[in-house]
């Protein structure tokens, strides 16, 4: 009898431990654990890091300490619908890499009406480079001069104009295709498109524009950030290997995208590094 109670005793402090055991994989399922990162490059995408984060201030504290590459040369994809806005393609930064990626060109829809983009850029500080976030406003403002093409030439935005709530596309700077527009002009600006493919402010070889009155001015004006269509643009960029610098040459070869956030198929253009043909737009 002794000994049958010590068997069932044992019985059950093992379905209890098995319970626990049980209960413990239920628990982790699902979950990975990774002692140690792997090291890139790889194949496939890794997770965007949380050390990069928009900056919204005019001025910022230096981030890397080599310049970034030189702005690739590619061609607009097609608009997908009236209501798009373009957004040019640039460089940023993966510390953990360390390398410069680049962020396709695309089109995306602005967070409301009458907005407009100003686009990031790479500044010289103190010997290093800082990243100065791109965002929504009313106006565009100062965005280090640089010659992202398809109406950014460095000041201002010549691509189109908000006219009674509904967007006017410049044709001169926009591939419209056979897209039907509510509204569209065109007015080629006097400057020269792309005269220059330096994608940074001030330092050796950097651009020497400097914010205007008025772009100083427009500093304390409502700002909107990154919508979220263009946040997982950004983080499909950052986890996609072609798009690194040292990979690449620094020729992308995703330089756009009609939609954001979708980096392959026919929709897409690469870099090319052959002059501006006339009537093309390509910068």
């Amino acid at each position: 009898m002794r000994r049958l109670g010590l068997v069932l005793a044992s019985l059950t402090c093992g379905l209890s431990a098995l319970g626990s055991l049980a209960a413990l994989a239920q628990e982790n399922v699902g979950v990975t654990r990774l002692d140690v990162a792997p090291k890139f490059p790889q194949n496939g995408y890794r997770p965007l890091p949380p050390h990069f984060q928009p900056r919204q201030t005019i001025t910022a504290a230096p981030e890397v300490s080599i310049a970034p590459p030189i702005l690739p040369v590619y061609e607009q994809p097609t608009i997908p619908g009236d209501g798009y806005l373009w957004v040019p393609g640039y460089w940023a930064w993966r510390k953990s890499v360390p390398d410069f990626f680049w962020v396709p060109g695309t089109w995306v829809h602005p967070p409301q009406t009458g907005l407009v983009w100003t686009p990031p850029y790479w500044s010289s500080v103190n010997g290093g480079y800082a990243f100065h976030a791109g965002y929504w406003a009313a106006q565009v403002g100062f965005y280090g001069g640089i010659a992202y093409g398809f109406g950014y030439n460095g000041n201002g935005y010549q691509g189109g104009r908000w006219e009674d709530g509904e967007f006017s596309y410049n044709r001169a700077y926009n591939n419209l295709g056979s897209v039907a527009v509510s509204r569209a002009y065109g007015q080629a600006s006097a400057s020269k498109e792309r005269s220059s493919r330096v994608s940074y402010n001030g330092g050796p070889g950097g651009t020497t524009a400097r914010p205007s009155r008025r772009q100083q001015e427009l500093i304390d004006t409502r700002r909107f950030k990154a919508t979220a269509e263009q946040r997982r643009h950004f983080k499909l960029a950052a986890m996609d290997r072609s798009l690194y610098s040292k990979l690449n040459n620094s020729e992308p070869a995703v330089a756009a995208t009609q939609h954001a956030g979708v980096l392959t198929g026919r929709e897409i253009t690469s870099s090319r590094r052959s002059q501006q043909t006339a009537g093309s737009k390509k910068w």
